[in-house]
């Protein structure tokens, strides 16, 4: 890491699904989240998401236990369905947790279908996750993290399920989607390959296959994820459900382009989203 990130931690994750009110009530009942505010989305909003024909659609907030806000769910009952594992865009939400086996076991009978059981991760030894579906179809890593995990700066778990501290891309391209986020966090990252043993389960490829993967640190004990996986296929056009949008915290100037947001979610602050070189959306936040 050549000097400190600029951008980072994550401000917001937005989950489009059809039936909003049922996967928020699915967040409340078996992951430990709070409803905070429920509406119709204002205009400022579905602006900074990329999403502004959205407005108006009913959508809710939620946070953890202690307070911090990160979940955005957005209403779209015509959404089309996309299956994250294989297409290009916003692959997975890593989640910090508290006891991963335990979580796990609880989620039996739960809108959210565990793909892979609790195991350590191919990285490190202290780090231990599961991967599930949730309702919406949004990916989910629920990841348990006991002790410092150098080089990497992995935040400290302070509720059963605690916040969004990796997105996770795929991309068609490692190294592009690497470069744009670098400029934009103004640090460089790791390039490395590594096993992503719930895509290849779903792919069908071998359990064993190793992808390219790269990490960038962000501020607040926060990285982005990028995987370049082979036989990956465009998203559908249009609205999708899962992962359509995150939203970073970002330090400086706010591009000249952005929204001085007057209510939702960036109240007081300026926002400007952006599409990636994976078709992703993501939205840079100015205090």
């Amino acid at each position: 890491m050549s000097q400190a990130p600029r951008a980072g931690p994550v401000a917001l994750c937005t989950v489009i699904a059809q039936n909003g009110e049922a996967v928020a009530n699915a967040y409340a009942r078996w992951l430990h989240q709070h409803i905070i505010a429920a509406g119709e989305m204002d205009k400022d909003t579905g602006k900074s998401i990329g999403h502004p024909h959205l407005s108006g659609n009913r959508h809710w907030l939620l946070a953890n236990t202690v307070g911090r806000q990160w979940l955005h769910i957005l209403e779209a009952p015509e959404a089309a369905e996309r299956d994250a594992l294989r297409t290009f865009g916003w692959l997975a939400m890593e989640v910090l947790v508290e006891d991963v086996d335990g979580l796990a076991l609880s989620l039996a009978g739960s809108p959210f279908e565990l793909l892979r059981p609790p195991a350590d991760l191919d990285v490190s030894d202290r780090i231990r996750a599961c991967q599930v579906r949730g309702p919406a179809g949004e990916i989910l890593y629920l990841t348990q993290v006991d002790g410092e995990v150098p080089p990497f700066e992995l935040p400290r778990c302070e509720a059963p399920v605690d916040h969004l501290f990796i997105p996770v891309l795929s991309t068609p391209s490692r190294e592009d989607s690497l470069d744009e986020y670098s400029r934009i966090s103004g640090n460089t990252g790791l390039s490395f390959d590594t096993k992503i043993t719930v895509v290849n389960q779903a792919r069908g490829f071998d359990l064993e296959r190793r992808h390219p993967v790269a990490t960038l640190q962000l501020a607040g004990s926060a990285l982005i994820e990028i995987d370049q996986i082979a036989q990956t296929r465009e998203s559908p056009e249009g609205v999708t459900t899962g992962m359509t949008c995150v939203a970073f915290h970002r330090r400086g100037e706010a591009d000249e382009n952005s929204l001085r947001c007057e209510d939702g979610p960036f109240a007081g602050q300026r926002a400007t989203n952006f599409i990636g070189c994976a078709g992703e959306r993501y939205t840079l936040v100015y205090s």
